[in-house]
Formats: structure tokens, sequence, C-alpha cells
């Protein structure tokens, strides 16, 4: 197994004290490679520098990891429920460090930012701009005298611009946002736990075939059931990015809200789904119907003019 590797598997137990983090990172390079005198340059070559790239790839080796735990050894289709309770009690045991890994999610691996042009004019206008001084406690008038007479070089907007320029390498980072981030991570689960409970152990190389028997792919059914289940995961989920004290108790308190959740998300989504297939009957039928009675107008038709 490559260090990389080794070292995002190793870090897992790590997360429910140093959390989603490049400290966990560096715990886990240390219990690996104890001999390792400078581990933050391992991780920078492996991970990249910075705490970005190094959370990110924890956040989705964890995940990993997770839908491992949803497949049981079992063969054959699994239940539903079985399946997202074991995940949520997968995820229950990163603790309240759960909202680090949203939040990584919702991080985008680079960070966007525009070209910062150096203008002369802009530059000459704000060197007549003169900053308020920050503030400072009173002092004595020897001191006041000082200040006074060597002012701050720094005091002034054009120098404020000058540094700005400096640290960023003439380019202005723009915040952003992914808020497709957990959608996306709910949506990996539920189609995880679809393909388990409908796919798992059936015999390959049978084509689903529509009413008219054509063979049919995705319709609106595989999206609406994976729609319905990652919002009923998210739900469910969502009870344990409440924070609590590490010490009150071994186990995660918010646990058993978080599965009571999923029991009736569970329900409401199984009912509603069953509303739909006998929606969808229903037109079935109907479809049928015309097209039983198109064929019969046919074939009067033929049958007395032809």
């Amino acid at each position: 197994m490559a260090l990389r590797s080794q070292i995002l598997a190793s870090s897992l137990p790590f997360l429910s004290t140093h959390s989603f983090t490049r400290p966990a990172l560096l715990q886990s390079l240390r219990s690996i490679k104890p001999d390792i005198t400078n581990p933050d340059a391992v991780i920078d070559t492996l991970f990249g520098p910075g705490s970005v790239g190094a959370s990110k790839a924890l956040v989705e080796r964890w995940e990993e990891e997770g839908s491992k735990v949803m497949n049981s050894p079992i063969e054959g289709k699994e239940d539903l429920g079985e399946v997202l309770r074991r995940r949520i009690e997968y995820s229950s045991k990163v603790g309240e460090h759960l909202v680090e890994a949203y939040a990584n999610l919702s991080t985008p691996s680079s960070t966007p930012s525009i070209p910062l042009p150096s203008l002369p004019i802009l530059k000459t206008l704000s060197s007549s701009i003169t900053l308020p001084p920050s503030y400072s406690p009173p002092s004595s008038s020897s001191s006041l005298s000082r200040s006074t007479t060597n002012p701050n070089p720094n005091g002034t907007a054009s120098s404020v611009l000058d540094q700005l320029i400096s640290m960023t390498g003439n380019r202005l980072p723009l915040l952003s946002i992914n808020p497709l981030g957990p959608l996306g991570y709910a949506w990996r689960i539920a189609d995880e736990a679809l393909f388990l409970t409908e796919q798992k152990g059936k015999q390959k190389g049978i084509v689903r075939r529509g009413y008219w028997n054509e063979p049919t792919g995705p319709g609106p059914e595989w999206y609406t059931k994976r729609i319905g289940l990652s919002l009923v995961y998210l739900s469910s989920e969502s009870h344990l990015l409440t924070p609590y004290s590490a010490l009150s108790s071994s186990n995660n308190p918010h646990l058993s809200h978080a599965l009571s959740s999923l029991e009736t998300n569970l329900k409401r989504y199984q009912s509603t789904l069953s509303s739909l297939e006998r929606t969808e009957e229903n037109l079935g039928d109907t479809a049928g119907f015309f097209d039983f009675v198109f064929r019969s107008i046919g074939g009067i038709a033929r049958s007395r003019y032809m």
C-alpha cells in the first residue's frame, strides 16, 4: 500500500480527537513512520501545502470507508432501514467533528481570484488619503510627542494597497462556497443504499423494459428515489451536527434522535413512493386503454373501408 493510502487509513481512528484536519494526518504519519524528522514536509509532498487539500482527502477517505460499512457480508438484497442505520452510526463515531466534514465538502479545492491591476492613478489618489491611527491607550506627553514627530509610515491608503498586492501576488481572491457538496455527499449515500437494497445479488444482463416492452434506462423513478432518499438521510444526520461535550458521554448523545428521525422519514419516503407507483400504474392502465382504443378504431376502419 502506498504511503498516502496508509496515512489516510491510519488517520481514521484520530478523527474523534483531531477532527478532519492536518494534525490528524501528522499524527497518523508519526504512528506509521516515527523515524521521520520532518513530517510536515512529507504531508506537503503527498497532500499539497496548506490544510485544504489534506482535509478534503481525509473526508473522501472517511466517506469511502462509510460506503464499506453500509455493505454487509450477507448475500442478496438488504433492508433499506438497516443500511442507512449502519451509515448513521458510522457518522456518529466522529462526534461533533461531523460539522468539519460538511464544511470541507462545501469548500472548493482551489480559491478563484481575479487579477489586481496596478493603476498609477489609483496609487496617486490613495496616497493623498491618510487612514485614521489605530487605537492606543493614553500615554505620556513624551511618547505622544514622539508619535507626532514620527508618524507611522504605514498609515496611508497607498501603503495598505501595496501590502495587499504583495500579499496576494497581484490577484484578488474571491470568497466561494460549494452548496452542492453536502447534497452530493447525501446523493452518493442514497445511491449506494438503493444499490444494496435493489440490485445486490441481482442477476446481471437483465434489461429493464417499459410498458411496450422497449428497453429503458434510468427514468424519472430512478432520480426521484435518490433525491428523496438523499433528503431523508440529510434530515436524519443533521441531528448529529449538534455540538456536545466530549467528556459528557463516550457515545454520541444525539444518535438516538438521528435514528428516530431516520425511521420516521423513511416511513414518509416509502409512503410517498407507494403513492407515486400507484399513480404510475394508473397512467400505465390509461395508456394501455388508449392504445387498445386506437388499435380497435384502426382495425374497424381497415375492415370497413379497405
